[in-house]
């Protein structure tokens, strides 16, 4: 049996010596039975409604947390992508840079001034 379903275990048993205290106190001060026996349904009803409420705020914390997990997943994912992209584009332009400097090296204005000034 898993941790959680002893603790819901626990909860319930809980609820049910709770309303079997409610129950017999109600009949210690003078409340016939007969009127707590019809009271009875409606008290499940309403510990089965608290119970299904405590599922559903469990529930909305586990998804509430899944939910952060994967965002924080997806906006990292989006980061390293934007990361990556910023990276080639240093490298395309640097190549560039490169490719412009060893083009004027090599160009015709560079032959000339080493034609005519030697170093």
């Amino acid at each position: 049996m898993s941790s959680n379903a002893l603790e819901q275990l626990k909860r319930e048993t809980k609820d049910d010596a709770k309303l079997f205290g409610c129950i017999k106190e109600l009949y210690e001060q003078g409340v016939p039975f007969s009127e707590l026996k019809a009271l009875i349904p409606d008290l499940r009803r309403t510990r089965d409604q608290l119970h299904m409420k405590r599922m559903l705020e469990n529930n909305n914390e586990v998804l509430l947390s899944m939910i952060t997990k994967e965002m924080s997943f997806m906006l990292d994912a989006k980061e390293r992508r934007e990361e990556e992209s910023f990276r080639r584009l240093d490298q395309l332009i640097r190549q560039q840079q490169s490719y412009r400097k060893n083009a004027a090296e090599a160009g015709p204005v560079e032959k000339l001034k080493r034609f005519f000034l030697p170093a």
